[in-house]
């Protein structure tokens, strides 16, 4: 292994333009080794591991036999590319967005999975096991790992590591969230006001040799996925204490630290060589890691490139400087020409409809346009002031699914093999409760339903002709739609998606058309700054206006169900009290047959209540070079995931 030679570049440096990023990949892709003639050929299908029980021992990974003259990788070099590395933040406790999915080569998690997705004791934790009252989770650790400086991985560091990143000052939501149900060493309370800063000293700790323990106020075995590879994050990572602890004499120039190295610290099977920010990551495989004998990488380094021009990542794919990319369907024709394969990344993304706050139940703005009289201490005086939202009324909420063709959004990115009319905003195929009946799918397009509902609700709607030619008459005789926010449009946000939804602006102004069509709606589709959209969204500055966005699938969608509408003190959807009770009881299912059932009635009830929904979702399409001969991604994931499956050709 080559010693780390990390520039010091602090994350938040400019992206570098996109002629350097062209020279960048002629020189870190074009001077690669050529793949060896010896390339693998794709091994047999390993065996599917018996499904594990809800927190009880998992079954092992199956090791991946190679086939007889199989290459091991040595000296081969793999180059993928990227149209974002989230927020460039090494510090897990900082990290944003779904592209930080690119520091899981950096780590190991302390639970792995198999193909299909089920908990297995290969990881850092060997097994776990929950307590008789749900209320907590333990795990033994492996007594083989070490950091990569050498030291060994220990339950201290994991303790404290779960107390770090389990944090109100957390970057990402759901850590609050978690960091909140955790028990402290004294009561929550405590930590409320002033006292947030403090660590939770009690809820993590050492409970045996190689034994690690946290103790939540509730039952929250959704937390089992957060600490393992579906959880989307490093969260269920370990990080040296030691290590951190050395880069400086405070939390703040100890992140600062990490940014500039974060490798000696971490546990996973690559070290990080190289970070260039806005331009590159390159690792090196460890060749000692434990988790090789189940996934033995064929390759010795991997090197991702940051190319946000979906242009300068296909000439890249084209003259042979790059073997994976996220790529447009739209070019697939071109590109199968020119001998370069096509995979998809199953469930990856789907196309998230949703508005703040549309309940009468949400203790922000209960439902209402406008802001509410507050007295000095900034309780609310009296009844809520203002014009109850359109969006408050379930009729409206449904009538606005029922008015999107689906199947015109399917056609415009790629047919059904891409894009699937099914799933909730929440729930996919792949993930914990999903039924294949129907009753946890979109809305199918009827615009007369829609029309139906809305005149129902007391709206008028104008005359309209449906696809297949079905004149619908005018109703004018109700009132107009009283739009959120005032003025007379119907204002919907939106940015543009990247790689993962190569055509996200056409599809919402497909979705605005069609409610201006079928509804009414005199539809405005505003384009803006992704943080910055969610910032106004969350803040409460748009109450009742659409957001049509991209957004990632989850596994274990307990913790969504919890953010989005089971938390009374701040949904950050619209909190209703009637899936509160069945997301509590989701959350604490202990074995598979009923975790399975308990999310399905709380997914169902989300769905009824459609404070949020989806017309589906789409499998991301990666285009590979003709030195691959196989590669198998993970579904759930929105960018290039077991990469250990590649096969070279021959």
């Amino acid at each position: 292994m080559r010693p780390a030679r990390l520039p010091r570049l602090r994350f938040y440096q400019l992206l570098i333009p996109a002629a350097a990023i062209a020279m960048i990949i002629g020189v870190a892709c074009g001077g690669a080794e050529a793949p060896s003639d010896s390339g693998s050929a794709p091994a047999a299908a390993a065996p599917t591991a018996a499904p594990a029980a809800v927190g009880a021992t998992a079954t092992p990974l199956p090791t991946q036999a190679p086939a007889a003259a199989m290459e091991t990788g040595e000296g081969k070099r793999l180059v993928v590319l990227t149209e974002s590395f989230g927020n460039e933040v090494w510090d897990p406790k900082f990290e944003s967005g779904d592209k930080h999915v690119w520091h899981f080569p950096l780590h190991s998690h302390m639970i792995t999975t198999d193909d299909d997705l089920n908990y297995t004791r290969d990881g850092l934790a060997t097994d776990w096991s929950v307590s008789p009252d749900g209320l907590s989770i333990s795990w033994t650790l492996r007594d083989d790992a070490v950091f990569h400086n050498g030291d060994p991985v220990t339950a201290e560091d994991a303790a404290w590591y779960l107390r770090y990143v389990q944090d109100d000052g957390a970057r990402s939501v759901v850590r609050i969230r978690i960091w909140r149900l955790v028990q402290g060493d004294e009561a929550n309370a405590a930590y409320e006001g002033e006292n947030t800063g403090r660590e939770k000293e009690g809820h993590a700790r050492v409970t045996a040799p190689n034994e690690v323990t946290i103790t939540f106020v509730r039952p929250t075995l959704n937390f089992l996925a957060d600490v393992s590879e579906v959880g989307g994050g490093t969260g269920g990572t370990i990080m040296s204490k030691a290590h951190f602890e050395s880069l400086g004499s405070d939390d703040q120039s100890r992140s600062d630290g990490l940014i500039v190295n974060p490798n000696p610290g971490a546990a996973g099977p690559f070290d990080l060589t190289n970070f260039v920010s806005g331009s590159q990551i390159v690792y090196e495989k460890r060749d000692d890691h434990f988790i090789l004998d189940k996934r033995p990488y064929p390759f010795d380094e991997l090197v991702i490139n940051l190319i946000s021009e979906a242009a300068t990542r296909k000439a890249a794919l084209l003259s042979d400087a790059a073997d994976i990319s996220p790529i447009d369907v739209d070019s697939r024709e071109e590109m199968e020409a020119a001998g370069l394969q096509f995979r998809f990344g199953p469930e990856s993304t789907l196309i998230w409809i949703n508005a703040w706050n549309c309940s009468p139940d949400a203790p922000q703005n209960l439902g209402y346009d406008q802001s509410r009289e507050q007295d000095a201490a900034g309780n609310y005086i009296g009844d809520p002031k203002g014009t109850p939202l359109m969006c408050q009324d379930k009729r409206i909420r449904h009538a606005l699914d029922y008015a999107i063709d689906k199947e015109a959004i399917q056609e415009l990115v790629g047919g059904p093999d891409i894009f699937h009319i099914a799933g909730t905003a929440a729930a996919a195929p792949s993930g914990i409760g999903y039924r294949a009946d129907g009753t946890l799918d979109p809305f199918p397009f009827d615009p007369q339903k829609a029309r139906d509902l809305f005149v129902e609700a007391g709206y008028n709607v104008p005359a309209a002709v449906t696809p297949d030619g079905t004149n619908l008459d005018a109703v004018t005789n109700l009132k107009d739609p009283v739009y959120p926010g005032g003025g007379d449009q119907w204002n919907v946000w939106t940015w543009e998606a990247g790689a993962t939804v190569p055509k996200m602006l056409q599809i919402v102004e497909f979705v605005c058309a069609d409610w201006e069509t079928f509804l009414g709606l005199e539809c405005d589709v505003n384009v803006g700054e992704e943080a910055a959209i969610k910032d106004r969204q969350y803040g409460g500055e748009i109450p009742g206006q659409y957001l049509v966005r991209s957004n990632e699938h989850s596994y274990d969608t307990g913790s969504k169900l919890i953010g989005r509408f089971g938390d009374p003190a701040g949904s950050y959807i619209s909190y209703d009290p009637l899936t509160e009770p069945l997301i509590e009881a989701a959350v604490s299912s202990t074995t598979p047959a009923e975790q399975q059932e308990n999310y399905y009635k709380a997914l169902a009830q989300a769905h009824e209540g459609h404070w949020d929904f989806a017309p589906g979702y789409l499998d991301a399409p990666y285009a590979i070079s003709p030195r691959i001969a196989d590669w198998r991604p993970r579904p759930l994931r929105p960018s290039p995931s077991a990469l250990w499956t590649i096969r070279w050709a021959q």
